[in-house]
């Protein structure tokens, strides 16, 4: 032990050092629970649990998941069924066989009414891994939370709330509306009808031909976005932003990534295009209808398509109109290029 020449002090140090060792003795013996590596622990058989719930009307589906993945679709009619394939650890090869023979003999499921519950109350239980493959009635609402696995939901009437920590997420063909949050995984989303919300730290984005207004956030990943029929809504801190067969409104923001847009916006819509060290690109065609203003602190402005000046033009601004200049279009960018094809 550390000793001064105050013995006052060296009851606080001999208190302080003996609250560590308990601390690290009690990080030891969750490590050999599952919880940190290094520890030797045994991996129980696996187990597989199924169980069918009766249901009447809309339900609601709530998953919760701390290690494993999870899949949803839609299934017939009036029933919700579960198969959930599981490994369990523990400090003995017994105990590791007795938690799997438990959790196969009482799964984390249970029902009330049409609201049916999926896993622990906590996102995480020591030593468990779990994948569940869930099929429900297409009226379902699904809440989905996941630690460190994936959540992929597919053919239902929504809404879909989904979140992760560092797995991914798919949501695909949903008739309402979608929330989706992960910190470093990948959101991909297809074929939705009502609004989207989505945030990542630093995963990557993807949608295809949504149909209700998006507004998307993520710190360091890219996005891509298209056929979209709804208003769009985006910020990237370093990611570039890449939108195909946009029509409606636009206001994309983005730090150091590139923006890169094409379409043609409809009459009265206004796209609003800002980056502070990316390039700025606008792909439109021979029949596009719009006004164009462009800003550059240090960068260069390329227009490589026929346009009628309006006002001075200079090599970091442009004010032009293209077709009968219907729409209204304004990008800028601290030192980046710009670009009008």
């Amino acid at each position: 032990m550390i000793k001064s020449n105050n013995p006052f002090t060296d009851r606080k140090l001999s208190l302080i050092q003996n609250r560590i060792s308990l601390a690290i003795l009690a990080l030891l013996i969750a490590g050999c629970a599952g919880v940190l590596p290094g520890c030797v622990s045994h991996m129980g058989p696996p187990g597989t649990v199924d169980r069918t719930f009766r249901v009447s009307g809309p339900v609601r589906l709530e998953v919760t998941n701390g290690s494993g993945d999870t899949r949803i679709s839609g299934g017939q009619p009036g029933e919700v069924h579960i198969h959930a394939e599981f490994r369990v650890k523990s400090w003995s090869e017994h105990g590791a066989k007795e938690r799997t023979v438990r959790l196969e003999a009482n799964p984390p499921f249970s029902q009330d009414g049409n609201v049916i519950r999926v896993g622990g109350s906590g996102l995480h239980t020591p030593g468990l891994v779990i994948h569940y493959t869930i099929s429900t009635p297409l009226d379902t609402q699904v809440y989905a939370a996941a630690g460190s696995g994936d959540i992929d939901v597919s053919g239902l009437a929504g809404p879909v709330i989904a979140s992760t920590g560092s797995g991914n997420i798919s949501v695909a063909n949903i008739a309402g509306g979608v929330q989706a949050t992960s910190g470093s995984g990948t959101i991909q989303l297809a074929s939705t009808q009502g609004q989207v919300q989505a945030t990542s730290g630093a995963g990557n984005m993807s949608l295809a031909s949504t149909h209700g207004e998006v507004r998307l956030q993520t710190g360091s990943g890219a996005i891509q976005i298209s056929a979209p029929a709804g208003d769009i809504v985006v910020s990237s801190g370093s990611g570039n932003v890449t939108v195909a067969g946009a029509t409606s409104d636009l206001r994309l923001r983005t730090g150091s990534g590139s923006i890169q847009v094409a379409g043609d916006p409809e009459p009265s819509t206004y796209w609003d295009f800002r980056a502070s060290s990316g390039n700025i690109s606008l792909h439109v065609s021979p029949k596009a209808s719009l006004r164009f203003y462009a800003r550059t602190n240090s960068g260069d402005i390329d227009a490589a398509i026929p346009v009628v000046m309006e006002g001075t033009a200079g090599k970091h601004a442009l004010r032009a109109r293209i077709g009968d200049g219907k729409a209204r279009v304004e990008v800028e960018t601290s030192s980046g290029n710009v670009s009008l094809h």
